[in-house]
């Protein structure tokens, strides 16, 4: 059987085990009702989708704590510095 590697492009892992790291980081401004996630890194874009729109709401709040964290935390790991996160609904993340 094949490595994971060898059938997937590195790139796409890569930018999943960052997004991975970026919800991690991002969990500080969830809580027991906001429930939100990095979904994609777009070049200067980050994509943040939640479950409901109160969520959404909630994390609105946060954009520029946000932005500031994520240029700071991960500067040696982006390629372009985050300028505008867009937000999304989502449906069933867990899946």
């Amino acid at each position: 059987m094949k490595k994971l590697k060898s059938h997937i492009d590195i790139r796409i892992l890569e930018k999943a085990k960052l997004l991975d790291t970026i919800n991690q980081y991002l969990s500080k401004y969830a809580n027991n009702h906001t429930i939100f996630y990095a979904c994609n890194l777009i070049n200067n874009l980050l994509v943040l989708g939640a479950t409901d729109s109160s969520s959404l709401n909630s994390i609105r709040n946060y954009q520029r704590d946000i932005l500031k964290d994520i240029n700071i935390e991960f500067e040696g790991k982006l390629k372009t510095k985050i300028t505008k996160i867009k937000f999304k609904i989502i449906q069933n993340p867990e899946i």
